[in-house]
């Protein structure tokens, strides 16, 4: 039976920009990604599980034996897992814990499994105490305890935005024994924050000052490069406005996707491109960059781990291409340029703290499917409109 990765491996090189039902074909691929519950099926398998595959009882006892086992007490909604129920961020550390996995086996759970969202934020104290466990041998009751031994981190504070998650994780590395971390805990309290990730902020800022900066890339896109939105017959180029301090957000965010924006007034929202999304896997849809999303992380506010790592994902890709076109002259990819890529979004995503790129992961598919074209950049724009397009039809 072919796995998983497999299954979501061969559309990339069957489905081609030139078939006739391609944007069908390409839609097609969302039935294939599986459920946290398959994928959960998966994971019991290599934990031993033999029953009944289609049975949510015979899973759900089977859980609660590991946790059990563990000395812990399973979540009473383990059967829904089973039957389509969204899982706590929470509970998948407390699977984690039960199932014995290290910290390194927890990042891979996360990123095989619970596919929406990073493993260990060490920013929050709760997670970098899972952190500590996971990866010393510790159980769930002494990472419990230990969060009992400490006080909460002052909401008000903000003494530890100038913290990087890299810096908390070296220091975690260095303690040996519960009680040094509670010691240490207790001593350096001032560095959790909630929602604190000042290496991905600061670089998605840095990307997008890149992007939409004065005489960013998007600006010399547009005078240099052709796009899908010139009028070629009229021998007109597309209209696209930045002032003296660079390209607004909005102006900047539909530029980047190359969709018009008075096309995407027609869809009746407030600056967004929701209804386009409908179509994409919920997993992709989910979180999907968007223009209030840029704004938030710009002025430093919180926003969720997984639109963190959608934008982190979409400016990494975006400036790659579009640095290199400018370059060349053409958004031909060359030999390998696909592979540099993708090495480049991990190295950005490793360094920020997230999981790479997975082909399990309906959105990150979205981008190891247009760096196999020979345009990937004019190929991922291409998509976008024909969806505007084809949404417009539909709602006329």
């Amino acid at each position: 039976m072919p796995t998983y990765t497999s299954v979501l491996q061969k559309p990339l090189e069957s489905i081609h920009f030139e078939d006739d039902r391609f944007m069908e074909e390409l839609l097609a691929v969302v039935q294939l990604f599986r459920p946290f519950s398959e994928a959960m099926d998966a994971f019991l398998k290599e934990h031993g599980f033999s029953g009944d595959e289609k049975d949510p009882d015979a899973r759900a006892a089977f859980v609660r034996a590991a946790f059990a086992k563990a000395g812990m007490e399973a979540p009473r909604e383990v059967r829904e897992w089973f039957t389509g129920q969204p899982v706590k961020r929470d509970t998948v550390f407390q699977i984690c814990f039960a199932f014995g996995l290290d910290g390194g086996e927890t990042d891979e759970f996360f990123r095989r499994i619970y596919i929406r969202e990073r493993s260990f934020n060490c920013h929050q104290i709760r997670e970098a105490v899972y952190y500590f466990c996971l990866n010393n041998g510790l159980t769930w009751a002494d990472a419990q305890d230990i969060l009992n031994r400490i006080p909460a981190p002052d909401r008000n504070a903000g003494n530890g935005e100038g913290v990087y998650t890299g810096s908390i994780i070296a220091e975690l590395n260095q303690l040996e024994s519960k009680e040094e971390l509670v010691d240490w805990l207790n001593e350096n309290i001032e560095q959790f924050v909630p929602y604190g990730n000042v290496t991905a902020y600061e670089t998605i800022r840095r990307l997008w000052q890149q992007a939409a900066g004065p005489d960013g890339l998007l600006i010399r896109e547009q005078q240099h490069l052709a796009s899908l939105l010139d009028d070629e017959a009229m021998g007109k180029k597309s209209t696209f406005r930045a002032g003296s301090d660079g390209t607004k957000p909005y102006d900047a965010y539909l530029a980047i996707l190359q969709l018009d924006k008075k096309t995407v007034k027609k869809l009746g929202t407030d600056r967004s491109i929701r209804p386009i999304l409908e179509k994409l896997h919920e997993d992709a849809r989910d979180s999907f960059p968007d223009r209030q999303g840029i704004d938030l992380i710009l002025r430093g506010e919180h926003v969720s781990y997984e639109r963190v790592r959608k934008w982190l994902v979409l400016l990494t890709f975006y400036t790659y291409w579009a640095k290199r076109a400018l370059a060349t002259g053409s958004y031909e990819a060359m030999p390998d340029d696909g592979e540099r890529c993708i090495a480049e979004m991990n190295r950005y995503l490793i360094d920020c703290g997230y999981p790479e790129l997975y082909v399990g992961n309906p959105y990150d598919w979205i981008f190891f499917y247009v760096l196999k074209d020979s345009e990937p950049l004019r190929t991922f724009r291409y998509i976008w409109n024909e969806l505007l397009t084809d949404t417009l039809e539909e709602h006329r």
